[in-house]
């Protein structure tokens, strides 16, 4: 045997029975191959959350090549192919994604979106009925797959499909209330009256048999019991719409009421008024108003619903034809005079409110809710001391109410007898401890007097007791900001502007506090020019308000841009009717301060003049004029 040949066959020999075979160095490593299929689909995802979806097809076809096995690789093909709308790729890849994980839900609900959108009915009802053998409970299903059936013209099928659901004794209410409004829809109106005649059975209160049986009555032309189904969800569900609309746009369609009169339930058919009202019908709903009224409501209610309607619709004729026979009918209910009154005010006939509560009191005299009315009736007329006689009148009645007092305070607080008012609070708070509105008044009254430390307790213990009562927060913050005029001692500035701040992350369009806040910076000559932002802001929401003019005139006066400071004051002068005294004397100080400023000498004086003839004990204005008066 040649050397060589002898050598390669032992070496073969001890290849076989010595030592392990080595790795091929052309041997792919299928750690590795996974590692680098990650690698890209991970790529694949950056683009994805980039929106770049050809772009991560390339990553994931990458790694579908290193690793063809991956139901999630295919998967996420399939999704991206059907992002870009390439319809035959995301079924290939879909179909590969199912063959090795049949049970894939996902990828059965974007084949039957694929086919749906092609058209293809039979493919997608495929998948739908491949899906409910996953999902049997997935009861919405079964009504897709019954339209798509339609869409195909396979309605033999649609029984076969619904028969499967309806020997489910679990299958829910809705689901089989979806199979009788398709069974009327093709056509099988028995099958889906027994159904909805079974639910109604077994639950009176099933809102979808009632509609879909009066629909069903309505395909037959029998609009009576069409009604009649409706009539009954409306009774027996009074909290849902449904019914009665449905209702209300089937009489509408025939222009008439008269089917569903007479019926005794006044309750009933006022519900019905008001929906017919709400969609625009409202000679229909005037019909069964002027029914209701007719049969003599036996209830304060009965009397009191259409009575709202024509409230509603700005029709007090009506309203007090209405009342007049309620009252004659009911003479003592309180409900009725305070309605009455109440719809009175709201036409502006103050006068002639304070006439029926007070007729209300001739035969309810116990009533404090009428003695609270009256007297602030009396109040918008501005004739105090009445209102003050009508309080004290109704605090005589047994328990006293604290509202009484609250209101007596507010008119003595409004004739400036600011401590006679905080006895009166002193007086509710004593009765109802927990009364934010009394502190809050008691609050106010303190303010007008100057006693700053405890108007600011008060104000904030209204403001505690009802913390979302963001009018108790307004009257603190400005409380704090003039007592910091006072006491420049104390943090109660900061703590006004972190209020009047809090009050604007609660509304950004609050007017009064961005003016508030505004006005503080420039009074002080402090962050001026988001005080012109701000006020320019609250100038945007009331655009004729004499006191944002004036502020933002003072802020730009602090800037030193003096043509637009006058050009703003002088549109608060030429606005500044609605507000009186020392309102407007300080526009006329501010505005004296600009024509000074701007060598407008006598026109200055002018301006000072006026401020000083509306609060003629202004010391500061009085010595802005002593110069100028001297000789």
């Amino acid at each position: 045997m040649e050397p060589m040949r002898s050598l390669l066959l032992l070496l073969v020999v001890l290849a076989g029975c010595a030592a392990p075979a080595r790795r091929s160095p052309f041997a792919p490593d299928q750690t590795a191959l996974q590692k680098r299929a990650m690698h890209y689909f991970v790529k694949a995802k950056v683009a994805e959350e980039k929106k770049d979806f050809n772009a991560a097809i390339v990553a994931l076809r990458n790694a579908a090549d290193l690793d063809p096995t991956s139901p999630t690789l295919l998967t996420r093909l399939a999704d991206d192919y059907e992002e870009i709308d390439d319809f035959l790729m995301a079924e290939a890849f879909s179909r590969k994604a199912l063959e090795l994980d049949p049970k894939l839900l996902t990828m059965r609900y974007l084949r039957f979106r694929l086919f749906e959108r092609q058209g293809h009915h039979l493919q997608a009802a495929g998948e739908l009925e491949a899906i409910l053998e996953l999902q049997p409970d997935n009861w919405a299903l079964y009504s897709i797959l019954a339209r798509i059936y339609l869409e195909a013209g396979q309605q033999q099928r649609i029984t076969r499909t619904f028969d499967r659901l309806l020997s489910r004794h679990d299958a829910p209410p809705e689901a089989r209330a979806d199979v009788a409004a398709i069974f009327t829809r093709t056509g099988h109106q028995d099958k889906a009256e027994a159904i909805y005649r079974k639910l109604i059975k077994e639950d009176p209160r099933t809102e979808d048999a009632w509609l879909g049986l009066a629909d069903l009555y309505l395909a037959r032309g029998q609009r009576q019991q069409a009604i009649g189904c409706y009539r009954q969800a409306a009774q027996l569900l009074p909290d849902s719409p449904h019914a009665l609309y449905e209702l209300a746009q089937l009489l509408a369609r025939v222009g008439t009421v008269d089917e569903v009169l007479p019926d005794p339930d006044v309750h009933f058919l006022y519900r019905l008024g008001v929906t017919l009202a709400e969609n625009e019908h409202h000679e229909l709903a005037a019909r069964l108003f002027e029914y209701i009224v007719g049969q003599r409501p036996t209830t304060v209610e009965g009397w009191l619903q259409p009575a709202r309607y024509y409230l509603h619709a700005g029709d007090y004729q009506h309203v007090e034809s209405v009342m007049a026979q309620a009252l004659e009918a009911m003479p003592d209910s309180s409900e009725l005079y305070l309605f009455l009154g109440a719809a009175r005010e709201q036409a502006l006939r103050f006068e002639d409110a304070t006439t029926i509560y007070r007729q209300g009191l001739e035969h309810c005299p116990d009533d404090t809710d009428l003695y609270l009315h009256w007297g602030f009736a009396l109040e918008k007329l501005e004739r105090w001391d009445e209102a003050t006689e009508v309080y004290r009148r109704g605090l005589s009645v047994s328990p006293p109410d604290p509202e009484l007092y609250i209101r007596w305070g507010i008119v003595l607080g409004r004739q400036q007898h600011w401590q006679e008012a905080i006895g009166r609070f002193q007086r509710a708070v004593a009765l109802d401890s927990l009364n934010a509105e009394a502190y809050l008044h008691w609050g106010i009254a303190l303010q007008k007097l100057q006693q700053w430390e405890p108007a600011i307790e008060q104000l904030t213990r209204a403001n505690e007791l009802d913390e979302e009562d963001t009018f108790s927060l307004f009257y603190l913050g400005s409380c704090l900001e003039q007592a910091a005029s006072h006491r420049t001692d104390t943090d109660y500035l900061p703590r006004a502007i972190e209020i009047f701040q809090q009050l604007l992350a609660l509304n950004p369009n609050d007017a009064y506090s961005l003016n508030y806040l505004g006005y503080l910076y420039a009074d002080r000559g402090i962050h001026l020019e988001e005080a012109v932002d701000l006020l320019q802001r609250a100038l945007a929401l009331e655009p004729d308000n004499s006191a944002f003019y004036d502020s933002l005139g003072w802020a730009y006066f602090r800037l030193g841009r003096l043509d637009q400071a006058k050009d703003n004051l002088d549109r608060a002068l030429a606005k500044m009717e609605t507000y009186q005294g020392e309102e407007q004397a300080i526009i006329f100080d501010h505005a004296g301060d600009v024509a000074q400023a701007m060598g407008r000498h006598s026109e200055a004086r002018q301006h000072w003049q006026r401020a000083l003839d509306l609060v003629p004990e202004n010391a500061t204005v009085q010595h802005k004029l002593q110069p100028l008066t001297t000789p």
